[in-house]
Protein backbone atom coordinates (compact mmCIF):
# COMPACT_ATOMS: atom_id res chain seq x y z
CA UNK A 1 0.00 0.00 0.00
CA UNK A 2 1.36 3.60 -0.84
CA UNK A 3 2.77 4.59 2.68
CA UNK A 4 0.54 8.02 2.11
CA UNK A 5 -2.45 6.12 2.25
CA UNK A 6 -0.98 4.18 5.34
CA UNK A 7 -0.52 7.74 7.06
CA UNK A 8 -3.61 8.90 6.20
CA UNK A 9 -4.92 5.45 8.02
CA UNK A 10 -2.77 5.91 11.26
CA UNK A 11 -3.55 9.82 11.56
CA UNK A 12 -7.19 8.72 11.45
CA UNK A 13 -6.71 5.90 14.00
CA UNK A 14 -5.25 8.32 15.97
CA UNK A 15 -8.03 11.06 15.92
CA UNK A 16 -10.17 8.24 16.80
CA UNK A 17 -8.42 6.86 19.60
CA UNK A 18 -7.45 10.84 20.82
CA UNK A 19 -11.04 11.68 20.94
CA UNK A 20 -12.32 8.72 22.86
CA UNK A 21 -9.59 9.81 25.59
CA UNK A 22 -11.47 13.54 25.21
CA UNK A 23 -14.41 11.66 25.98
CA UNK A 24 -13.92 9.45 28.61
CA UNK A 25 -11.74 11.97 30.60
CA UNK A 26 -14.47 14.96 29.75
CA UNK A 27 -12.59 17.50 28.45
CA UNK A 28 -14.89 17.67 25.49
CA UNK A 29 -19.15 16.50 26.34
CA UNK A 30 -21.50 15.75 24.33
CA UNK A 31 -24.06 17.83 25.26
CA UNK A 32 -27.42 18.56 23.85
CA UNK A 33 -28.76 20.43 26.49
CA UNK A 34 -26.72 23.92 25.26
CA UNK A 35 -27.76 25.52 22.99
CA UNK A 36 -24.54 27.43 22.03
CA UNK A 37 -22.84 26.12 18.42
CA UNK A 38 -19.00 25.32 18.80
CA UNK A 39 -16.93 26.82 16.20
CA UNK A 40 -13.30 25.61 15.82
CA UNK A 41 -11.01 25.65 13.01
CA UNK A 42 -9.66 23.16 10.74
CA UNK A 43 -6.40 23.36 8.85
CA UNK A 44 -7.82 22.14 5.72
CA UNK A 45 -11.30 22.27 6.11
CA UNK A 46 -11.83 25.67 7.68
CA UNK A 47 -14.34 26.64 10.79
CA UNK A 48 -16.74 24.25 11.55
CA UNK A 49 -19.52 25.41 13.59
CA UNK A 50 -21.57 22.34 15.45
CA UNK A 51 -23.41 21.52 18.58
CA UNK A 52 -21.08 18.85 19.16
CA UNK A 53 -17.54 18.87 18.01
CA UNK A 54 -16.75 15.57 18.65
CA UNK A 55 -19.07 13.59 16.20
CA UNK A 56 -17.48 16.16 13.73
CA UNK A 57 -13.85 14.62 14.92
CA UNK A 58 -15.28 10.99 15.01
CA UNK A 59 -16.77 11.83 11.40
CA UNK A 60 -13.13 12.86 9.83
CA UNK A 61 -10.93 10.24 11.91
CA UNK A 62 -13.51 7.40 10.17
CA UNK A 63 -12.94 9.36 6.47
CA UNK A 64 -8.99 9.03 7.41
CA UNK A 65 -8.99 5.32 7.79
CA UNK A 66 -12.10 3.79 5.12
CA UNK A 67 -10.65 5.97 2.22
CA UNK A 68 -7.63 4.47 2.15
CA UNK A 69 -9.15 0.54 2.55
CA UNK A 70 -10.97 2.11 -1.15
CA UNK A 71 -7.66 2.83 -3.15
CA UNK A 72 -5.99 -0.54 -2.06
CA UNK A 73 -5.38 -2.89 -5.05
CA UNK A 74 -5.45 -5.99 -5.50
CA UNK A 75 -3.45 -8.35 -3.83
CA UNK A 76 -4.59 -11.48 -6.09
CA UNK A 77 -6.12 -11.70 -9.53
CA UNK A 78 -7.46 -15.06 -11.06
CA UNK A 79 -6.11 -16.16 -14.15
CA UNK A 80 -8.28 -18.98 -16.34
CA UNK A 81 -7.98 -20.55 -19.67
CA UNK A 82 -8.04 -23.64 -21.54
CA UNK A 83 -4.93 -25.78 -22.90
CA UNK A 84 -4.17 -29.23 -24.35
CA UNK A 85 -1.13 -30.85 -23.34
CA UNK A 86 -1.31 -33.29 -25.10
CA UNK A 87 1.15 -35.63 -24.78
CA UNK A 88 3.45 -33.89 -23.00
CA UNK A 89 3.39 -31.43 -20.26
CA UNK A 90 2.69 -28.20 -20.66
CA UNK A 91 3.85 -25.41 -17.88
CA UNK A 92 1.64 -21.97 -17.50
CA UNK A 93 3.60 -19.41 -16.19
CA UNK A 94 2.11 -15.55 -15.32
CA UNK A 95 4.79 -13.23 -15.82
CA UNK A 96 4.62 -9.50 -15.50
CA UNK A 97 6.69 -7.42 -18.23
CA UNK A 98 9.00 -5.74 -16.63
CA UNK A 99 10.74 -2.54 -17.17
CA UNK A 100 14.16 -4.42 -16.66
CA UNK A 101 13.27 -6.60 -19.50
CA UNK A 102 16.11 -6.24 -22.58
CA UNK A 103 16.47 -7.31 -25.83
CA UNK A 104 19.92 -8.18 -27.68
CA UNK A 105 20.86 -8.27 -31.22
CA UNK A 106 23.85 -9.37 -31.03
CA UNK A 107 26.18 -12.06 -28.96
CA UNK A 108 27.93 -10.55 -25.87
CA UNK A 109 27.76 -9.88 -22.67
CA UNK A 110 24.91 -8.56 -20.79
CA UNK A 111 24.30 -7.15 -17.03
CA UNK A 112 21.38 -5.28 -15.75
CA UNK A 113 19.88 -5.15 -11.86
CA UNK A 114 16.69 -6.32 -11.39
CA UNK A 115 14.43 -5.46 -8.06
CA UNK A 116 13.70 -8.60 -5.54
CA UNK A 117 10.36 -9.37 -4.70
CA UNK A 118 9.32 -9.03 -0.82
CA UNK A 119 8.72 -12.84 -0.83
CA UNK A 120 10.15 -15.61 -0.70
CA UNK A 121 10.08 -16.35 -4.48
CA UNK A 122 11.79 -18.61 -7.17
CA UNK A 123 13.54 -16.64 -9.70
CA UNK A 124 14.28 -17.72 -13.16
CA UNK A 125 15.89 -15.91 -16.27
CA UNK A 126 14.54 -17.47 -19.68
CA UNK A 127 15.45 -16.55 -22.89
CA UNK A 128 13.18 -16.28 -25.62
CA UNK A 129 13.43 -15.78 -29.30
CA UNK A 130 10.91 -16.08 -32.18
CA UNK A 131 8.22 -16.36 -29.11
CA UNK A 132 9.63 -19.96 -28.17
CA UNK A 133 11.36 -19.84 -24.77
CA UNK A 134 14.84 -21.24 -25.75
CA UNK A 135 16.82 -21.84 -22.21
CA UNK A 136 15.15 -21.45 -18.76
CA UNK A 137 17.61 -21.20 -16.51
CA UNK A 138 17.18 -20.84 -12.24
CA UNK A 139 18.41 -18.26 -10.38
CA UNK A 140 20.19 -18.02 -6.66
CA UNK A 141 19.57 -14.73 -5.70
CA UNK A 142 21.02 -15.03 -2.17
CA UNK A 143 24.03 -13.46 -2.81
CA UNK A 144 23.55 -10.30 -4.60
CA UNK A 145 25.29 -11.49 -8.22
CA UNK A 146 24.47 -14.42 -10.52
CA UNK A 147 26.39 -15.82 -13.23
CA UNK A 148 24.59 -17.70 -16.24
CA UNK A 149 25.54 -20.26 -18.44
CA UNK A 150 26.26 -19.31 -22.01
CA UNK A 151 23.00 -19.51 -24.07
CA UNK A 152 23.38 -19.66 -28.10
CA UNK A 153 20.47 -19.70 -30.65
CA UNK A 154 20.38 -20.94 -34.32
CA UNK A 155 17.03 -21.00 -36.24
CA UNK A 156 15.71 -24.07 -36.94
CA UNK A 157 15.94 -24.27 -41.40
CA UNK A 158 12.25 -24.91 -40.58
CA UNK A 159 11.84 -21.93 -38.72
CA UNK A 160 9.39 -19.29 -39.83
CA UNK A 161 11.82 -16.54 -39.79
CA UNK A 162 13.97 -18.66 -42.49
CA UNK A 163 11.32 -19.73 -44.33
CA UNK A 164 10.81 -18.17 -47.71
CA UNK A 165 7.23 -17.49 -49.76
CA UNK A 166 7.61 -17.77 -53.36
CA UNK A 167 5.08 -15.86 -55.30
CA UNK A 168 4.19 -15.58 -59.01
CA UNK A 169 4.44 -12.54 -60.50
CA UNK A 170 3.25 -14.19 -64.04
CA UNK A 171 0.53 -16.69 -64.71
CA UNK A 172 0.76 -20.12 -66.28
CA UNK A 173 -0.68 -19.01 -69.20
CA UNK A 174 1.79 -16.41 -69.87
CA UNK A 175 4.51 -18.90 -69.18
CA UNK A 176 3.10 -20.78 -71.95
CA UNK A 177 2.85 -18.24 -74.61
CA UNK A 178 6.94 -17.75 -73.67
CA UNK A 179 7.16 -21.45 -74.09
CA UNK A 180 8.55 -22.18 -70.78
CA UNK A 181 7.10 -25.30 -69.06
CA UNK A 182 6.29 -24.74 -65.22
Amino acid sequence: MDPILMTTQAAGILLLVGTMVLLFFRRVVLDAESKTPTRFKLPLFGEITTQTPVLALVLIGAVMIIYPLSKREASTVTVSGTVDPGSSSVAVLVIADPDYSHSYDAAGNFKFEFPLLNSKATYRVKFIANKQIIDDQQVDVQHGRVALRQVSYVPKIGDDTTRITPRKDISDDQLKKLGIDN
